[in-house]
């Protein structure tokens, strides 16, 4: 994952080429971009350092990002197709998938430069998202909050919370006793706070917790160092310490872009399709396009997973 202000960069990018309505009324704008950072939210549940971690919410995300991934977007979008007419609930489902086309193209290249320490995949995660922002639309990330870009009020929008819900339990049993509907609002709830907490364009949270806020806040200036790799380096595949990579931001940006276009199409023209012939097509179209592909490896689910790297923070 890049960080939040990527992704929605990313489904800004993908909805002015596809000529998208989402962006042009606030609520569906907001629903968008908070469909953008996928699964990510779950991760936020009881994110304060007193807190219990690994809640049924944290590892929800974890298997979002590594189990059924391809299934649970095809019955994400069947589930939206059942609410023909509501907005908000179609606006998140593009948001979502966009995540997860993104992800599956950069994430390799993160896990690989960020490594294994703590809280250092966050860090770089932030690094990229300011040097993103400012050379792809002149945004500061330490300078504009984010949180407001996400806020949908407390919860997950269009029905989103039920729908979650419902298929996190038939894709995932092992946390259907654990897990409410009301943790997915809660989650939320908290991801838009920690963004509020994390943005520090003074730098005053970050001295009063000793630092423990820095690798979560958006830089204040923007990092001068090759975050995105513009000159290719080499770069191990974190799945096989063998190969040797050198694609930069720009270029799994590129091929995200384009896989983006032709997926979210595909799953769009599906929503649309009236006839159950046309459905059907549709459908089949669309889970040729999306795989089953894992959010972190960019891999067929299950098949590697992530092992390797030769961090640079």
């Amino acid at each position: 994952m890049p960080n939040l202000w990527a992704h929605i960069q990313f489904g800004r990018e993908l909805a002015e080429a596809l000529r998208l309505p989402f962006m042009t009324d606030p609520a569906q704008r907001t629903a968008f971009q908070l469909g953008c950072q996928g699964p990510d939210f779950l991760f936020y549940d009881h994110y304060l350092p007193w807190q219990r971690s690994h809640t049924p919410a944290n590892r929800l995300g974890s298997l979002l990002h590594n189990v059924s991934c391809g299934p649970f977007l095809i019955d994400l979008f069947e589930a939206t197709r059942q609410r023909a007419g509501d907005a908000g609930a179609e606006a998140y489902a593009a948001g979502f998938l966009l995540h997860h086309v993104l992800d599956r193209h950069v994430h390799p290249y993160v896990f690989s430069l960020s490594g294994f320490g703590k809280w250092k995949h966050q860090q770089f995660e932030t690094a990229i998202d300011s040097v993103v922002m400012w050379r792809r639309a002149g945004i500061h990330t330490g300078k504009k909050p984010v949180s407001n870009e996400i806020d949908t009020g407390g919860k997950l929008p269009g029905g989103m919370t039920d729908i979650l819900y419902a298929l996190s339990c038939k894709h995932y049993p092992g946390l259907a006793g654990e897990l409410t509907a009301g943790m997915l609002d809660a989650s939320v709830r908290q991801f838009v706070a920690a963004q509020r907490l994390f943005f520090d364009p003074r730098g005053w949270k970050g001295r009063l917790t000793f630092g423990m806020l820095a690798p979560f806040s958006p830089p204040r200036t923007i990092p001068p160092w090759d975050v995105l790799n513009a000159r290719r380096s080499g770069w191990i595949d974190p799945v096989d310490r063998t190969q040797i990579r050198q694609e930069s931001v720009y270029d799994l940006w590129d091929a995200a872009f384009d896989d983006g276009k032709l997926t979210l199409a595909a799953g769009l023209t599906w929503l649309g399709a009236g006839s159950p012939g046309g459905a059907e097509e549709a459908k089949a179209a669309f889970e040729s396009r999306v795989g089953n592909v894992s959010y972190e490896t960019g891999l067929p689910c299950g098949n590697a997973w992530i092992t390797f790297a030769e961090p640079v923070i």
